[in-house]
């Protein structure tokens, strides 16, 4: 048997990391479908079978309400804020203050980030710092929206643009990039990411693998993929 995921995109390095301790859990080889945690949330909605979903925890608490994942089974899995990412080996602007970020935004040839119209979650809350900087008319013909974080990454990595803005956890997991910074404190947002098993999911199996999910040795992996726990 074949344990169906739906996985937020800004997770993938992390599930890379956990899927042979997964498979070897849960006895069930593991398919994922990664994307934008809006597009999946929609993919739920429209009844397309799924065991376990991995999305940011609004989602999964909109999905519990609707009665699409089983009552009790949502459990935090982290928390990550937005990044910029440059191509690897490029010179990685300063970003540290809203000025700073500002004058680098302005100064690129390229900026990419992920298409709210997707629910891509760091793409929604860049699209809103755009604005709130007063920037984003002026930078308009210069963006090239993607449907995911995943995307954006890609982007970057083959020069298409010379900014990605997205969850740190991508750039992290996504080879030919590096993290320039993150976001000024003032203009971050943090997304806690969570799981929980879909309420048409049959096989005890998700059970177990959500357990693992929960154990010190995945909490180590997911530290090291930069996920960390609320405090």
């Amino acid at each position: 048997m074949t344990l169906k995921i739906f996985c937020a995109g800004a997770v993938r390095g992390a599930m890379a990391r956990l899927t042979p301790a997964l498979e070897k859990e849960s006895g069930e080889k593991l398919d994922f479908t990664f994307g934008a945690v809006g597009t999946l949330k929609k993919k739920v909605e429209a009844g397309e079978h799924a065991d376990l979903l991995v999305l940011s925890r609004p989602a999964l608490e909109g999905l519990e309400r609707e009665g699409r994942v089983q009552a009790g089974s949502m459990r935090e899995l982290g928390r990550v804020g937005v990044g910029i990412a440059v191509r690897e080996g490029a010179r990685a602007p300063s970003i540290a203050t809203s000025a700073e970020l500002t004058q680098a935004l302005l100064a690129a040839a390229s900026i990419s980030y992920g298409d709210p119209a997707h629910g891509d979650s760091s793409g929604v809350h860049f699209d809103e710092v755009l604005e709130r900087l007063g920037i984003k008319a002026q930078l308009a013909p210069r963006l090239l929206l993607a449907p995911s974080g995943i995307a954006v990454a890609e982007l970057v990595r083959a020069g298409k643009a010379e900014l990605g803005a997205t969850q740190a956890s991508v750039i992290a997991a996504s080879p030919g990039i590096a993290l320039a910074g993150l976001l000024p404190p003032e203009l971050q947002r943090v997304t806690t990411y969570a799981y929980a098993i879909a309420s048409g999911a049959a096989s005890p199996a998700a059970a177990r693998m959500a357990a693992f999910l929960a154990s010190p040795d995945a909490r180590a992996m997911l530290d090291a993929a930069g996920l960390r726990q609320s405090s």
